[in-house]
Formats: C-alpha cells, structure tokens, sequence
C-alpha cells in the first residue's frame, strides 16, 4: 500500500511541476518585450531645425479610434478587418506620436505650433486611419483636420489629407518605417495648408 500511494503522489507531484512550467512558459510570452519604434523619418522631409515666430496655433492630441488609438501598429486585411502587429508596439500611443510629428511640422513652415493651450486657433485632427493595407502593400494615413477659433469655436477651414507610401514588408521595422514617412509627408502637407489660411 505505501509503494501504491507513493506513485500516486509521485505522478500528482509530475503533473502538478507540468503544469507550473507550462503556466510559467505563457506568462513569460505573454509578458515578452515588444519591439519598439518612434515616428522617426529618414526621407528628409522636415528639416532639422524649426522655423517659429509665425501666427500661434494649439495643437491638442488627434483624436482616434481603437486600435489606432493605441500604442500598437494596426493593419488592415483586404476582407476590411483590423488587426495589430504582433510583437511590435509605438514607444507612445499613436495620437501623442503624430501631435508631436504636427507640431514638428507646423514649426518648419514658420508657425509657433505648441500643445500648450491659449492659441488664437486651434487646429483640431481627427486620425481616421493609420494603418498598414495588406491587400495593397501601403501605409494609409488619414487625417480630418479643421482650424478653429480657440474664442468662439468657429470653424475657420476643414480639409481631410491622404498620404500612402510603400509598404511590401509588412512586418516591424519595415512597417513602422513606411508609416513615419507618410506621417511625415501628410504632417508636412496639414502644415502647409493651415500657413496658408493664417
């Protein structure tokens, strides 16, 4: 009887280590670091150095919707479903990444671009797409924008922007890397357009 309820206890004690290393093992995936990317551009399309002392705009973070709202890369399947990259995150949910990237840009074209509030105008984004399309190998960002008067809340201008870049790798580096260039372009372009109507 001793012999008997020993393997009994011996076979509890294997089961029981098994499943401790087998939770150990998912927590440590589920816990593994992401790669991590900025909203860094190598195509020189913002110059290193600001150019301010031009009409004064506010510029809140952009508002988004989930996932895009997030810190996690989001693509788009040809069946229009949205999923993320996986093991692959932004070093800051999106929306903060691209505020910074607007103001950048804003400041090149000879705006005092700041996300201090107390502007005359507020230039208000919404971020409908910032995503890598599978089916077609780019990186779509679209971006809602409207100039509004920080008094009243009038609207003074409203233009939505478009920008796609190339995008025939879809995993971190390459994807990431794709999606910087376009948000630099469409953040040059959204810079461009608000000079021109202050």
């Amino acid at each position: 009887m001793k012999l008997k309820a020993s393997a009994a206890t011996q076979r509890k004690v294997a089961q029981a280590t098994a499943l401790a290393s087998l939770a150990f093992l998912v927590t440590a995936c589920a816990q593994a670091p992401r790669e991590t990317f900025d909203l860094t551009t190598g195509t020189g399309v913002l110059r290193s150095v600001a150019l301010r002392g031009g009409p004064a705009v506010f510029v809140p973070e952009p508002a988004a919707l989930a996932p895009t709202s997030s810190d996690r890369i989001v693509v788009r399947a040809g069946d229009e479903s949205v999923a993320v990259l996986p093991a692959v995150q932004w070093s800051d949910p999106m929306p903060r990444l691209f505020q910074r990237r607007l103001i950048e840009a804003l400041q090149q074209c000879g705006l005092s671009a700041s996300s201090n509030f107390g502007a005359q105008t507020i230039l208000q984004t919404d971020v409908r797409r910032f995503e890598i399309d599978l089916a077609r190998n780019l990186a779509v960002i679209e971006v809602s924008v409207q100039l509004v008067e920080s008094g009243g809340g009038r609207a003074k201008a409203a233009r939505i922007f478009v920008e796609e870049a190339p995008a025939p790798e879809h995993t971190g580096s390459p994807a990431a890397r794709a999606l910087s260039d376009a948000a630099a372009r469409v953040a040059l372009r959204i810079g461009q357009w608000t000079r021109a109507r202050l």
